[in-house]
């Protein structure tokens, strides 16, 4: 089993969704039943770009992938926030795995993209061009609704360096990028697969990907090196610029009595996290003298609000000594710092909201005057994707035109509120799921649940034959997995299905490195492939020939090159 996610190409993206709509009425396993459409004509205005909704992925592990930006964007999603990257990338960045673990308040031991800066470049291109084609091949918006926002770390001088430089400018403007040209002309070549998507479209298509930036620094990073950054976006790159805050800033009393009052006094926080960290005056001096540096540019400087919260491992919630919070636990933190601000400022504060958002609060927090927000943990639950769809309808009326001001006494009044409301204590416990299902393969249950809950849609629900009786079955895509472990969470039989289900390998490489039941198909055209059976024999097959796999097991490789041979 590898734990490097393998990148679908363009043109083989493009296919996979098109057929998949056209056979399932589904896109990576979101059901057309389950696309957003605003129907109100409602929006807002932000960086002088028109969303049809104020919603989406905060940069994680659900805007790290295309696919991962496609069901967001399908979902209601409008505002992408894209994965960071920084000069440390790829092989060079050691991440443990199992890295997320979101049963109840969120934690995980992620930092930035696992991909190259190039490879995350390229996915980010790739969904650039493929929700432009969904935008209007499913008549969503006649105009680009949508916008990504880049965030980068977590020093200037790792942000100056050639390879973060060029990641940028390619943001910037990816005319003359390679992959830029590459999806230009697999869409000219494939423009039969079309009924609404037209060449005059492709055509539209703007090579300015990002207007905007979210700088993401490290604990402990002084505020003379945050300003510097903000100052290189503001003057050197004509960015609108978003400054990740750290929850450390309500300071490290408020943080633990809100913590313990809410049940949650088990988690263990370093003090040296809040006196190392950016102090609140700081950061508000510093936030004055930016907003008269971006006025002066006829720019947008704003805050995101807020960070993770760093807190120790003492249970073996995930390996090492340090994970950082997300989640419910931390929306009273985020929410009463967005509050302190925002009266700071009098109301005139850019505020990109992140920290427990969820369907619960995302009206409320709109109400304010904040926009946009983000969210990861909420739809690293079961529901997924589809989460926000109901988020997205929920809010539509707050679609408003410019971001412009917060009010303050709603906020304040959110924020007090937030402190004593029952849902964001312990006590209410957040798993969900049906518990009585037929057999799933290794597991006892076909609940779906680890379906659902994984952000690279790398379980999937596939319709198998067997002796003429159809029944639902989930497989694991090896390619598409990452192994954070987030599907073990939810699993009713506590199995890892990442390990435990018939696994789908995208390469031999990958085959021959992993310990998976599963099979990598050799020649789709004869059905010759190589199977891994649960004895750990590996058997050369051909589809119909008398072998010792399982029958289960043939009828699972039949299923795949007939009815799904785009994910072989």
């Amino acid at each position: 089993m590898s734990d490097k996610m393998r990148l679908i190409p363009f043109e083989k993206m493009l296919i996979w969704l098109t057929k998949e709509l056209n056979t399932k009425e589904s896109i990576f396993g979101v059901h057309k039943d389950k696309f957003y459409y605003n129907k109100t004509e409602n929006s807002i205005t932000l960086f002088n770009e028109k969303l049809t909704s104020p919603l989406g992925p905060a940069a994680g592990p659900n805007s790290q992938l295309a696919q991962n930006i496609v069901c967001a964007y399908l979902t209601g999603s409008r505002f992408i926030e894209l994965k960071t990257v920084q000069v440390i990338d790829g092989e060079d960045i050691t991440v443990t795995k199992p890295c997320i673990n979101v049963k109840d308040e969120g934690y995980n031991v992620e930092w930035s993209t696992e991909l190259k800066v190039t490879e995350a470049y390229n996915e980010y291109v790739k969904a650039w061009f493929l929700l432009h084609v969904l935008m209007k091949e499913l008549k969503f918006s006649s105009e680009r609704d949508f916008m990504f926002n880049m965030s980068v770390g977590y020093n200037l001088s790792g942000i100056k360096s050639p390879k973060i430089d060029a990641y940028i400018e390619g943001m910037r403007d990816a005319s003359s990028t390679k992959i830029w040209k590459e999806c230009e002309e697999t869409l000219l070549s494939h423009m039969d697969m079309f009924s609404e998507f037209k060449k005059e479209d492709l055509e539209k298509i703007s090579p300015i990907i990002c207007k905007s930036i979210s700088i993401s620094t490290m604990h402990g990073c002084p505020a003379s090196e945050i300003e510097g950054i903000a100052s290189y976006f503001l003057e050197e790159k004509g960015l609108h610029t978003y400054i990740k805050m750290n929850p450390t800033l309500l300071g490290e009393k408020f943080v633990r009595e809100t913590l313990n009052t809410m049940g949650y006094g088990y988690i263990s926080l370093k003090g040296e996290h809040f006196t190392n960290d950016l102090q609140y005056l700081d950061s508000v001096t510093m936030l004055r003298r930016l907003k008269t540096l971006a006025k002066k540019l006829n720019l947008e400087i704003g805050v995101k609000l807020t960070n993770t919260l760093p807190a120790d491992i003492n249970n073996n919630e995930l390996p090492g000594e340090e994970m950082y919070m997300s989640g419910r636990a931390l929306f009273p933190l985020a929410i009463s710092l967005a509050s302190k601000l925002a009266r700071e400022f009098d109301g005139d504060l850019q505020i990109s909201y992140s920290g427990g958002a969820d369907f619960f609060n995302v009206d409320k927090i709109l109400s304010t005057g904040i926009r946009p927000i983000t969210f990861a943990t909420t739809i690293l639950k079961p529901g997924g994707y589809e989460k926000i769809t109901q988020m997205a309808k929920k809010v539509e009326n707050y679609f408003d035109g410019e971001v412009c001001g917060i009010n303050i006494k709603r906020l304040d009044d959110l924020a007090e509120q937030a402190i004593n409301d029952k849902y964001y204590c312990k006590k209410i416990q957040a798993i969900n799921g049906k518990k009585e299902a037929s057999k799933c393969l290794a597991c006892n249950n076909i609940c779906e649940l680890c379906v659902g809950v994984c952000p690279n849609r790398a379980n999937m629900v596939i319709k198998v034959e067997d002796d003429s009786v159809y029944k639902h079955e989930v497989i694991h895509l090896d390619g598409m997995c990452n192994e954070c472990g987030n599907c073990s969470i939810f699993c009713p039989n506590k199995r890892k299905p990442y390990k435990d289900k018939i696994t789908v390998f995208s390469s031999k490489e990958d085959f021959e490195n992993s310990d998976n039941k599963g099979f990598f198909i050799e020649n789709i055209e004869k059905g010759i492939c190589l199977v891994r059976t649960k004895e750990d024999n590996i058997i050369s097959y051909t589809i119909g020939q008398e072998t010792s796999i399982s029958k289960e097991m043939a009828s699972i490789i039949k299923t795949c090159i007939n009815n799904y041979e785009y994910i072989l």
